[in-house]
């Protein structure tokens, strides 16, 4: 009883008892700041800095050869292009190959050297050599420290004036070729490109026919034939060189002069006959066979603009727009938003004589009929106009790959050999750049009338088998299955 009554007196004293002593205050809470936000503060985008592509020094050799000098002596290398007209549009009907042939043959032994002592010189110092062919001409590049190019200007003027053509090589060289066109052969991408430009240009024309040869054309083309056409196209008159690097114009002029001026017999300038493209007019899809293929190649080319032409600029934006970068509208449809391809591109393709739009990729095989549709759409909403987002990042785009090109030797002599041989000014690409850069989006509209499906030759290299059910599906009812050139 009594545990009872001390246990009852003291709850009611603990009230009591609370009141008299006061509790201790919380510890306050310390809270720590947030870690700064790294982009809180956005930087200010501030305008792009002007960029003006250099300007060659413009000379001439005593024989009428043009040069073009760039200096760029970042560091000690050099790159020399020398262009001559004629190229594969002068290859013998039923030969087609010959000049790829004969550029394969004239890097294969010159002057004193034989094959295999004229490969080991060109290696010994460091130096790359090589030559090619195009329909609008052919070219040979020479590239390497400028310590060695006095003796590098030696070996190309071999090369070119004094090839061997040694009948074991011709031989040698014919192989090569024959199997890498025949390899090249079985890649859908390169089939379609070389199919679309046959059926575009025509087969007779000089753009029609593949630069690199026929498996037919280079079986029959021999060593007579390639002497002929290296007598006809490698002399003075129409030929060019572009000289890039840490080098002196005066001392370029001087070593040139000293090889390829007088030393270099003045001939006629081959006589190349380029008629217009013909007119397309709502063409049947062309199908190539390719059994099992897991993609199919894409390649279509509509009506283009030849060099230098007024309407550039804007034909620039516009392609640029529609498949010129990664965020362009159909990289953004056909990549990123169905995944039926790894990349698609537009381009403008301009030649001497003509040229032509192009639109090329790679798609999956199973959805080879949807990806055409998507295609067929984006063709004809960029008929209809860019938006002005669009038009300041191909604006954009464009002056960043010239800022690019420019960044190393090999790429500024390509771009201004790419102008010199077709016969722009020599301050063309800063015209170009200019050009762009004050398009207005009033212009861009008419510039892609020519993205109409309807006057496009459309090439699809893939499994018959199974895209012919797809497209047909689809709509596109016209369609001729083809063998490629």
């Amino acid at each position: 009883m009594r545990a009872l009554v001390l246990v009852l007196a003291a709850l009611a004293a603990g009230p009591a008892l609370a009141k008299s002593k006061k509790a201790p205050e919380p510890a306050p809470v310390v809270v720590a700041p947030p870690p700064p936000d790294p982009l809180a503060d956005r930087p200010v985008v501030g305008e792009a800095r002007a960029f003006v592509p250099p300007a060659p020094a413009v000379s001439q050799l005593s024989n009428g050869v043009s040069t073009w000098t760039v200096v760029n002596d970042a560091l000690p290398l050099f790159t020399v292009a020398l262009t001559v007209p004629g190229g594969s549009a002068l290859d013998p009907a039923g030969k087609e190959g010959t000049s790829a042939l004969a550029v394969e043959c004239m890097q294969r032994g010159a002057g004193s050297r034989d094959a295999a002592a004229f490969a080991s010189e060109v290696e010994r110092r460091g130096l790359s050599l090589s030559a090619g062919t195009g329909a609008d001409g052919a070219y040979a590049v020479l590239s390497g420290t400028t310590d060695q190019m006095e003796a590098g200007l030696d070996l190309l003027a071999d090369m070119v004036m004094r090839p061997k053509f040694a009948g074991g090589e011709v031989k040698k060289a014919k192989e090569l070729l024959l199997a890498g066109l025949q390899s090249s052969m079985d890649e859908p991408a390169y089939v379609a490109n070389r199919t679309a430009q046959w059926l575009y240009w025509g087969a007779d024309h000089p753009y029609g026919r593949p630069s690199d040869g026929t498996l037919g054309g280079l079986k029959r083309a021999g060593r007579g034939d390639i002497k002929k056409w290296h007598k006809a196209s490698w002399h003075p008159a129409g030929a060019r060189f572009t000289v890039v690097g840490a080098v002196d114009p005066a001392k370029v002029q001087s070593a040139l002069e000293a090889r390829f001026g007088a030393p270099w017999k003045a001939g006629r300038r081959p006589a190349v006959v380029v008629p217009p493209a013909p007119v397309h007019d709502k063409e049947p899809i062309y199908l190539v066979d390719a059994p099992g293929s897991s993609q199919t190649g894409f390649y279509l080319a509509f009506p283009g603009l030849p060099a230098g032409h007024a309407a550039a600029a804007p034909t620039r934006v516009g392609t640029i727009a529609l498949g010129g970068t990664f965020t362009s509208r159909l990289n953004s449809l056909l990549r990123e938003k169905r995944g039926y391809t790894y990349g698609v591109r537009a381009a403008l393709a301009e030649a001497l004589h003509g040229g032509t739009l192009l639109v090329r990729t790679r798609i999956r095989a199973d959805v080879t009929g949807a990806a055409l549709v998507d295609l067929v759409g984006e063709l004809e909403g960029i008929r209809k106009g860019i938006s002005a987002e669009e038009l300041g990042k191909a604006q954009g785009a464009f002056r960043q790959d010239i800022v690019e090109t420019m960044e190393t030797v090999s790429g500024t002599t390509m771009a201004f050999a790419n102008l010199h041989e077709v016969g722009r000014a020599p301050d063309s690409l800063a015209a170009d750049l200019g050009a762009v850069g004050s398009v207005s989006l009033d212009a861009v509209t008419p510039t892609m009338a020519p993205y109409d499906p309807s006057r496009a030759v459309i090439v699809l290299v893939g499994d018959v088998a199974k895209i012919k059910p797809q497209l047909e599906a689809a709509g596109f009812n016209k369609l001729s299955v083809v063998t490629p050139p």
